[in-house]
């Protein structure tokens, strides 16, 4: 019998996930060292850089890493991440950096017991590393010593690069008030100090960042539980810091994820907005090279409650600058797409999971046979079922539904009388005017946007039905791109969407 081994192109493996980043490759290596440095939970991380020799060495003083934990940082097969454990990956700032590198030395001390590795491109093509002695390190902590290769170029870095590159991946690690946060819910066990050749990059306060001014704190609850806090300001200039983009910066664990606008129009602030939120839960849906955020069909409804309160504020903050973000007016349309969405919900039971596209609190599963169940009603934490309390509610809008009646409370003071209002519950439909946007309709919470402002909307629709057809379509498209469903035998979820509609 023949003998066979399977074979690692090492070389396309590392070029792979370089590219999973769409980023400079040495970007790349300092923001994910720093990751795996911070889960480490330091009081001091180093980042020396030599010129010279093109040698980047990251250190730490934290819990280091032990002999399990070293093992995988070496292995191409360790499984990257596990999920909501920390903002690093296994090893994947050393492994991406032989996309540029030749060697990789690393030390490492937990609990006193200290190990170390020589990595290095093999002239086979594969990639080796030897045990060899702690040299540098005395006490607890890691120490990454990145030798670049000869072609890496590099000659643009230097410290104020350093420090762009820090700032612009953990830009709330150096505010002073997100810092005391940190510290305070135990993310970090002190503040880290970071410093860039040995001298240490000091903190400000959030509006110093750019000259910011009318700074808004904001505290983000979803129902009665707190689950974040940021700030919201308008700059001087636009686009406040160099390199990063302006909007709210969401962050977890104080890694910048992305800046977020949720499809609101900024008006006359334009790119001078500029505001930073932290989740530490947004850790659960970070994506590999933690630029996005990802859940599946049945996670996606626990991240749009995590990002609803943020979208909130911002329209809040928006509006306190007499900028109208949204056309929230109910018409005949929007009450007969939701009533449409309704019906196919039957249809489409993969849609269970996405709180606000089930009417009241008839939630839809299936059985072993493939059929649709519903499921019993929630109580509420009075003891009474949701089913009843929302049976007592009128389905008649606000707002848009007329006058407003007044009586008298017991002090004699007038108030309004509590007007019965739809419950949450439902598909949702909104319109909103985005003349700079392509997108025909996007997701937001328990809301699908149909963009009123779009070319083929305004031109081409000027009939009832079509219009109708129109919104269909965009908001099948919405779903096939929310992540909500998953794509089943390679077809596309607009086409089942819409074959769920005409049927």
């Amino acid at each position: 019998m023949q003998e066979h081994h399977s074979k690692v192109n090492f070389k396309k493996l590392v070029s792979d996930l370089a590219a999973m980043y769409g980023e400079d490759t040495f970007n790349v290596v300092l923001s994910e060292l720093v990751a795996n440095s911070l889960d480490a939970k330091p009081t001091e991380i180093f980042i020396d850089w030599d010129m010279a020799n093109r040698v980047l060495t990251v250190s730490d003083n934290g819990e280091g890493m032990d002999s399990d934990a070293f093992e995988q940082y070496h292995d191409f097969a360790a499984e990257l991440k596990s999920r909501g454990d920390g903002i690093g990956f296994a090893g994947i700032g050393a492994k991406i950096s032989f996309n540029i590198a030749d060697k990789v030395f690393t030390e490492t001390r937990n609990n006193g017991i200290g190990q170390a590795s020589y990595w290095f491109w093999h002239g086979d093509g594969t990639l080796r590393w030897y045990s060899t002695e702690v040299k540098h390190l005395n006490s607890d902590g890691t120490r990454v010593e990145v030798h670049f290769g000869n072609n890496a170029g590099l000659w643009y870095v230097d410290d104020d690069y350093l420090i762009g590159v820090l700032k612009r991946h953990y830009l709330p690690l150096f505010v002073t008030d997100f810092l005391r946060a940190y510290q305070a819910i135990n993310i970090y066990r002190a503040r880290p100090s970071f410093f860039i050749n040995g001298s240490l990059i000091p903190d400000m306060q959030f509006n110093q960042i750019a000259s910011l001014t009318q700074t808004r704190q904001v505290k983000l609850q979803s129902g009665t539980r707190d689950i974040g806090w940021g700030t919201i300001g308008v700059s001087e200039q636009e686009r406040p810091i160099e390199n990063v983009a302006y909007g709210i910066l969401l962050c977890t664990h104080g890694k910048v994820i992305k800046p977020e606008l949720f499809g609101l129009s900024t008006g006359a602030l334009g790119a001078k907005l500029f505001g930073i939120v932290e989740i530490p839960e947004l850790i659960q849906y970070l994506t590999t090279n933690k630029s996005d955020l990802k859940a599946g069909p049945r996670r996606v409804s626990g991240l749009n409650r995590l990002l609803h309160p943020v979208r909130e504020e911002l329209k809040d903050f928006l509006a306190k600058h007499g900028i109208a973000v949204v056309n929230q007016q109910r018409n005949q349309l929007t009450a007969k797409l939701e009533r449409e969405l309704s019906r196919m919900i039957r249809s489409l039971p993969e849609l269970q999971d996405f709180d606000g596209l089930l009417r009241r609190s008839r939630r839809l599963r299936q059985n072993s046979d493939g059929g649709l169940l519903t499921s019993p009603d929630r109580s509420t934490t009075n003891g009474e079922s949701e089913q009843t309390r929302l049976e007592g509610e009128n389905e008649t809008e606000n707002a848009t539904s007329g006058g407003t009646s007044r009586k008298l409370d017991p002090e004699g003071t007038t108030r309004s009388k509590r007007q019965r209002t739809r419950n949450n519950q439902g598909p949702r439909v909104a319109f909103e005017e985005h003349l700079d946007r392509d997108e025909t309709a996007w997701i937001e919470s328990n809301t699908v946007v149909i963009n009123s402002g779009h070319r083929a909307y305004r031109q081409r629709i000027n009939q009832d039905q079509a219009r109708l057809t129109y919104c269909m379509f965009a908001i099948g498209v919405a779903l096939d791109k929310s992540d909500l469903v998953e794509p089943v035998d390679g077809t596309s979820y607009v086409d089942k969407f819409i074959a769920a509609w005409g049927s």
